[in-house]
C-alpha cells in the first residue's frame, strides 16, 4: 500500500466532514490525498447499499494515473465503493441516459471533427447558441454545452437529481482547476 507522510494539514483534510478545497502544486500528493479522504469515507461506513463516492476528474490520463494509485491505496472490496470517471463521461452517461426529457430526438455526442464544420462559420459570441440549435435540432451533443445541458436536466427533474445525489452522496473532483464555469 502506497503511503505518504500524514501531516497536521493532511490529517485535517481526512477528519474534516465539510466541503473541502485543497491546493498545493504538482507532485504535493492532492490526489493520493482526496484517495486517503474516500477510503477514510467508506471505511467510516456512512454509505447506504448502492451508494458511491464520485471522483471526478478531467482527462482520461489522469483517471488511469488515479487507478493505479487507487490500487495502491485502497482495497478492492473498498474499490467496490468508488467510481472513477471523467467529467465528460459521467455527464454523458447522464445525458445518454436521460437525455430524452430535455430532447425527443435520440442524442449523439458531436465529433470534433463534425463540430469544427459546424461550427466553420459561426462567430465566437454565437457558438453555444449554435451548440445548443444543434442539440435542439439534430439531438447532437457538443463537449462544450455538456455541463450546461446537465445542469438543466437536474434542475428540471428533480427526482433525477435527487437519484443521482442519494446514489452518490460524495463527490471528488480532481483537477477542477482544468473545467469551465459550468
Amino acid at each position: 500500500m502506497k503511503t505518504i507522510n500524514i501531516d497536521s494539514k493532511r490529517q485535517e483534510i481526512l477528519d474534516s466532514n465539510g466541503h473541502l478545497i485543497i491546493l498545493g502544486g504538482p507532485g504535493s500528493s492532492k490526489t493520493t490525498i482526496a484517495l486517503y479522504k474516500a477510503r477514510e469515507i467508506v471505511n467510516s461506513n456512512v454509505l447506504k447499499r448502492d451508494q458511491k463516492i464520485l471522483f471526478l476528474s478531467f482527462a482520461r490520463a489522469t483517471i488511469v494515473r488515479m487507478n493505479d494509485i487507487a490500487g495502491e491505496v485502497i482495497s478492492k472490496e473498498q474499490m467496490k465503493f468508488i467510481e472513477l470517471n471523467t467529467y465528460h463521461g459521467f455527464i454523458w452517461n447522464i445525458l445518454r441516459n436521460h437525455g430524452y426529457l430535455l430532447n425527443e430526438l435520440p442524442i449523439n455526442i458531436l465529433p470534433p471533427h463534425t463540430a469544427a464544420i459546424k461550427m466553420s462559420e459561426v462567430s465566437n459570441g454565437l457558438k453555444t447558441t449554435k451548440m445548443l440549435d444543434l442539440f435542439k435540432s439534430e439531438g447532437l451533443v457538443h463537449f462544450d454545452i455538456f455541463a450546461s445541458l446537465l445542469f438543466k436536466l437536474l434542475n428540471e427533474s428533480n427526482a433525477l437529481y435527487e437519484l443521482i445525489c442519494d446514489i452518490y452522496p460524495f463527490l471528488i473532483l480532481d483537477e477542477f482547476q482544468d473545467t469551465n464555469a459550468d
